[in-house]
């Protein structure tokens, strides 16, 4: 009972106007002389606060608001309140360090901080707001806010611009997902700004790439701590992220004139165990820009490329030696003007890649025998796109084709595949390959010998007629004694 009389008697009285309260208390209650030097985590301070406000409300009723009234620092437990009917305003112009506790409502309206003109430090923690209403007062005072642990999620970028004092902004362990590039009016040459342990959406490069920059006025001093928390690039530190989308978006637009009207586009990040870093995995997208060749040169890491739709006539370069498409797994070439693949051959691209779109091109056939052996050898490959091309049904070829797509699932349309030629027979023009028989395309009236074959049968025939009269002569030598006509008009004999 006497301590609970001797704290009644250091507390000052309560300020009551329209319902709105702040109770004071001096610094012998709570030791408040350092109190910014020894907790300068909001995590403390709402810890230490927020017992010492518990305790005194045990004892009796408290308003949301509690001053000390030696260090100035004014402490809000619970929503926020507005001020705007506060007859003693001075009060809260003398106000030094604010501290904002479990204000748990969605909105934080930033309005309600213009009475406070000289506060220097801002804490707000503990709390489910997600977004501001509005923007800071002009506080020509205050240096240091902590905004940290709450359900933020959204802030604007001109939230912060007419705080011409600002020095260091804390706004970590919130939910921001992306943040704009924030803007300033400080007297100081650069804002210092911590962002650790948000989501952040590495994916919204556009938006968040400044904080991997080198900014003038803004200093992010954990940029390189800063994860990436979306599907791309989960768990991927987002100052690499950028550092890489940065300098890709330099390499495509300004170094390489090739594919300066391609997209550029880093799919994922993979770790490397050699160089115990993470790497890029680079999509170019030249779909429908008109190209006749393959680009000369591609961006490092590039592994996929995405060239329908173009007038590409030849496979040359992705089979030179050296080649920059070697490392290229991915490559889709669908409605182009391809007449011929037989260069896939002996091919070292072909024997490491894992997707080849050939897709409503101009081919009629393609060498079986060197798409086996690579399918055969090949731990990589996955997809192969072969329908609406203008495929030769003849009995020579398609069985072949034919049994290459039974045996190999990696020709995702192999159902999808059409006769669909001038020379094939009209019976069987436009039926699906996988469908036929080769008593379909093998009838015997339906046989046509090519030049070679007829010109075979040609010398077959005359060497056995060579053969027949040779052994004519020779019997005929041996019963008569008479050489052959040939051998008696032949001047040698």
């Amino acid at each position: 009972m006497d301590r609970l009389f001797l704290i009644l008697i250091v507390v000052i009285p309560y300020v009551f106007c329209e319902n709105i309260n702040i109770k004071t208390y001096y610094e012998t209650d709570l030791d408040t002389s350092n109190f910014f030097h020894e907790h300068k985590n909001l995590t403390y301070l709402c810890d230490k606060l927020g017992e010492f406000y518990e305790e005194k409300n045990d004892q009796f009723t408290l308003p949301k608001c509690i001053r000390f009234k030696s260090t100035q620092i004014l402490y809000c437990h619970g929503e926020m309140i507005n001020f705007r009917n506060y007859t003693n305003k001075p009060k809260l112009e003398r106000i030094e360090h604010l501290v904002i506790c479990y204000h748990n409502t969605s909105t934080f309206d930033l309005t309600l901080l213009k009475y406070f003109k000289k506060v220097r430090n801002l804490h707000i923690g503990y709390s489910s707001f997600n977004r501001f209403l509005g923007k800071f007062p002009r506080l020509e005072q205050l240096t240091f806010i902590n905004i940290t642990r709450s359900e933020l999620n959204l802030i604007k970028a001109d939230v912060f611009s007419d705080l011409p004092a600002i020095e260091k902004i804390d706004l970590r362990y919130n939910q921001l997902h992306i943040i704009e590039k924030l803007s300033f009016d400080s007297a100081r040459e650069q804002v210092k700004l911590k962002l650790f342990g948000n989501l952040w959406n590495c994916s919204q490069a556009k938006i968040i790439k400044w904080i991997a920059g080198n900014d003038p006025k803004v200093d992010v001093e954990d940029k390189k701590s800063l994860n990436c928390s979306d599907t791309k690039f989960r768990a991927r530190p987002l100052y690499t992220v950028m550092s890489y989308k940065i300098a890709l978006a330099k390499v495509c637009k300004e170094d390489l004139k090739d594919i300066r009207n391609c997209s550029c586009h880093i799919s994922f990040l993979r770790y490397d165990e050699e160089e115990h870093d993470f790497k890029p995995v680079i999509s170019v997208n030249c779909s429908h820009k008109g190209f006749f060749n393959f680009p000369a040169r591609l961006p490092d890491y590039t592994n996929s490329l995405y060239f329908d739709r173009n007038n590409i006539t030849s496979l040359d370069a992705l089979c030179f030696k050296n080649s920059t498409y070697n490392d290229v797994h991915d490559i889709y070439l669908d409605y182009n003007q391809i007449k011929d693949v037989s260069v896939l051959d002996n091919c070292q691209w072909f024997e490491n890649f894992r997707v080849l779109n050939l897709k409503g091109n101009l081919l009629e056939r393609i060498p079986v025998f060197a798409f086996d052996n690579s399918f055969e050898k090949s731990h990589h490959a996955t997809k192969l796109y072969l329908s609406e091309n203008n495929w030769i049904c003849s009995c020579r070829y398609m069985p072949r084709l034919l049994k290459l797509c039974q045996k190999y699932d990696i020709i995702i349309d192999k159902r999808k595949l059409q006769c669909h030629n001038d020379r094939n027979d009209p019976e069987i023009d436009g039926r699906l390959i996988m469908e036929l028989t080769k008593s379909d395309v093998c009838k015997t009236h339906n046989l046509i010998l090519n030049s070679y074959e007829i010109m075979s049968i040609i010398f077959s025939v005359l060497i056995v007629i060579i053969l027949v009269n040779l052994l004519f002569d020779y019997y005929r030598y041996k019963k008569s004694g008479k050489l052959p006509w040939i051998v008696l008009h032949t001047p040698l004999f």
